[in-house]
């Protein structure tokens, strides 16, 4: 196998091209600013960009021990500029409320994520110029650009390795959310594809945003795309679907996203009530993406009893099966429950444990997706160390025949580290596909870069393997 290599690319750029003064005497405008320069773009192996820049005090101008800089707020924008503007996400130390360092001191550095076919880039930064006695002199805006050359995903050398589904670290992708509409940290992905559009939009996707890991905003928001890419919320839909408090009260997870009978799309997720000591998983329909009906159950547990986490449903036969992790002892299991023509609770029968096999050493089952590939099931397990909630988390790839018995991968299908964007693996979703004329499955994945607070992202990748022709 070859890895990607990760270079940089050619581009135009500007440093700082305006730097205007808001609301202030002409004389202002005269006044020294900072300088923001584009720095380096720098291709990533699974075809995404990621962009640097750099602010940093004007090295030509004079000393000024009485005042300081500080950010107040940035904004990237991305382009091309022949269509509507994507808003990025900034990380690094140019943050608002960071300090300029003093000149010959150093940089702020901030860094955005852009899919591999973005063709410019431009971030502006508005700085406080603050006095000694810590008033706020004036704003300044200061603004860097750049053209970026395309970067595509490498194609592996090897498409199959015997006995092995793997693939490359996913490129990150922009997720609006209810908290942050241009696009903010979330989990719990679920995806699905309509092959020619589904009101409008070939991809649809189920999330639960979770910035900080702050469970107030842990729930079911809905997304679309016509590449899987790009995403935006459905015209006409406030999200979410539903809204629980957040701990200590109530709150939402994991959701999970179908398409049922006559054309109806159904997105489930779980809901915890701890001062009940209870577990409910919900639903709700649409026929179009926008209006949703009032959540349903499909299964009420009592948490001393049972807890299943991370509910993965399919329509098949006229019926709906759902798998799920049941987490009320450890080692945690995988189960499956068979129900009726509708997921609501009345229809859903006992309990089975499903068989997995042997899991990696010291870990348990966390987090599932199932899907259907012609006869046979598909799958990603995220699994946990033993005991905890999602630590060192990798992504395991799952196949079987029947609904009770599943071959798992003893290694993860995608590197759990990925510098500065993640270093521990959450829930996935996927389906099978190709790309390159090589047999594989789409995939994206959810996953945390453990900080305080936590920093939570969806990736896109594409797996390959033999696995895809019937062999786990």
């Amino acid at each position: 196998m070859r890895f990607a290599a990760r270079g940089r690319l050619l581009v135009s750029a500007s440093g700082l091209l305006a730097a205007m003064m808001v609301g202030l005497p002409s004389q202002a405008q005269r006044s020294p600013a900072p300088v923001l320069e584009f720095a380096t773009a720098t291709c990533g192996g699974a075809g995404d960009l990621e962009v640097e820049f750099l602010l940093a005090d004007d090295i030509d101008a004079p000393a000024h021990p009485e005042y300081r800089y500080t950010v107040a707020g940035t904004d990237v924008q991305t382009g091309p500029e022949t269509s509507p503007w994507r808003e990025g996400d900034l990380q690094g130390t140019l943050q608002p409320g960071a300090e300029v360092p003093p000149t010959g001191e150093g940089a702020l550095s901030g860094m955005t994520i852009v899919p591999g076919d973005t063709a410019h880039v431009v971030l502006k930064a508005e700085i406080d110029r603050i006095a000694a006695d810590g008033s706020r002199l004036e704003t300044i805006v200061v603004q860097g650009e750049a053209d970026l050359e395309e970067c595509a995903p490498v194609v592996p050398e090897q498409a199959e390795i015997p006995d092995r589904v793997w693939g490359p670290y996913g490129g990150k992708r922009t997720i609006p959310t209810q908290q942050d509409l241009g696009g903010g940290q979330t989990t719990h992905p679920a995806v699905i594809r309509v092959p020619g559009g589904w009101n409008g939009y070939e991809y649809w996707m189920a999330h639960t945003p979770y910035p900080g890991s702050n469970s107030a905003w842990e729930d079911p928001n809905i997304a679309v795309s016509n590449d899987g890419v790009n995403w935006v919320v459905p015209p006409g839909l406030t999200n979410p679907i539903d809204d629980q408090p957040g701990l200590p009260g109530p709150y939402n997870s994991d959701t999970d996203l179908e398409m049922g009978p006559n054309n109806t799309l159904y997105v489930f997720w779980r809901v915890v009530i701890p001062d009940a000591a209870q577990e409910r998983i919900k639903y709700s329909t649409s026929t179009d993406g926008v209006n949703w009906s009032a959540p349903t159950e499909v299964m009420r547990s009592s948490m001393p009893e049972r807890r299943p986490l991370s509910p993965a449903l399919i329509y098949e036969n006229g019926r709906w099966v759902m798998w799920a992790i049941e987490i009320n002892r450890s080692p945690n299991r995988m189960v499956y429950f068979e129900g009726g023509a509708t997921p609501a609770k009345a229809n859903w029968g006992a309990m089975q444990t499903v068989s997995l096999g042997a899991m990696q050493n010291g870990k348990e089952p966390w987090h599932l997706d199932v899907a259907k590939n012609g006869d046979s099931y598909i799958g990603l397990l995220n699994d946990t160390d033993i005991a905890s909630t999602g630590r060192n988390g990798d992504l395991l790839f799952l196949y079987g025949t029947t609904p009770t018995s599943f071959a798992s991968q003893r290694f993860s299908a995608v590197p759990r580290l990925k510098p500065a964007m993640h270093d521990h693996l959450y829930r996935a979703t996927m389906y099978a596909d190709t790309e390159f004329g090589k047999p594989g499955y789409r995939v994206w994945y959810s996953a945390r870069m453990a900080l305080n607070p936590d920093v939570w992202n969806v990736q896109q990748t594409f797996l390959n393997g033999a696995a895809v022709h019937g062999a786990p």
